[in-house]
């Protein structure tokens, strides 16, 4: 089995800017990517991607999670 490396602290800091961004500022992040496009990727620019993923997937998951909520409640008041 393959060791996994560490990430580099500029990923790390792509990561969490673009996870921050995705949460804070998401029109002025999609501006930064777009811009980044033409550009080669370094581990910084891929991280600030995947941050930004990481923000939606967990903001989709809590959505999905408050419906699941409001549905099993509706579902006790009809009881």
């Amino acid at each position: 089995m393959k060791d996994e490396e560490e990430p580099s602290i500029e990923f790390l800091k792509g990561y969490n800017h673009g996870y921050q961004l995705a949460k804070h500022e998401p029109e002025l992040l999609d501006k930064i990517l777009k811009s980044q496009s033409n550009h080669a990727q370094n581990d910084y620019s891929r991280a600030i991607a995947q941050g930004k993923s990481q923000y939606e997937h967990e903001k989709l998951v809590a959505e999905m999670k408050a419906i699941r909520e409001r549905q099993q409640q509706t579902i006790r008041r009809k009881r």
